[in-house]
């Protein structure tokens, strides 16, 4: 059993049978999503008696209505023509901070385009998450997190929005140090901690630098 599905905090699963359901030439059954703990969205599906499907496009939201390409999956009649029932799954390595939806659009090689009901994923990394002080005298923040964030960036603007620097990890699991300024002593004033994992925006947090 993978580990994430003992980690309530980590995973949410949207589960939808629906053996009943014809889509185009093919009875589609258990589409469901589940967020690991490697910080990935698995997504499996299951057909039955399938024919004359070309291949399944995976569809993104992040708000459950604007849905976007983001891969597709070959049909498996490609390579084996006389199994009842088919296996698909598919890894987003690289999923949206906080809620987002999934479902997967049936392409058949006449062009006939259907699609499944729509899952729910919560990926709730930004929870425990945090960047302090908010006032910083010395130069320096810590960015602590109790979840386990991957391609962690923070970086800091001025409100004219140029960027002043950059620290980068590969993973954070506990507590960083980072330097506002790696150049000199910034003026007092209001600037913008930004903190990325994997390229997406995890936490904005202004900051006040107050020099010597």
């Amino acid at each position: 059993m993978k580990t994430s599905l003992l980690i309530t905090a980590l995973i949410l699963t949207s589960l939808f049978s629906f053996a009943d359901q014809f889509t185009g030439n093919i009875t589609l059954m258990n589409f469901r999503g589940v967020f690991t703990d490697q910080q990935e969205v698995e997504l499996n599906w299951i057909t039955m008696m399938e024919s004359d499907v070309d291949y399944f496009e995976i569809q993104r939201s992040g708000d459950g209505l604007n849905f976007q390409d983001i891969d597709s999956v070959e049909s498996k009649m490609k390579i084996t023509t006389n199994d009842y029932q088919l296996q698909y799954s598919y890894k987003d390595a690289h999923p949206l901070i906080g809620t987002s939806y999934y479902r997967v659009k049936v392409v058949s090689k006449n062009g006939n385009i259907n699609q499944t009901p729509v899952v729910q994923i919560n990926n709730s990394t930004v929870e425990g998450t945090r960047i302090y002080p908010t006032l910083i005298q010395n130069n320096m923040v810590f960015v602590e997190s109790n979840k386990n964030l991957r391609g962690v960036k923070i970086e800091f603007f001025n409100l004219a929005g140029k960027k002043i620097s950059e620290t980068d990890w590969e993973t954070l699991s506990d507590r960083q140090m980072a330097q506002v300024s790696k150049s000199g002593v910034l003026p007092t004033g209001t600037y913008v901690a930004r903190l990325t994992a994997k390229g997406q925006n995890v936490k904005n947090q202004l900051v006040i630098i107050q020099s010597h």
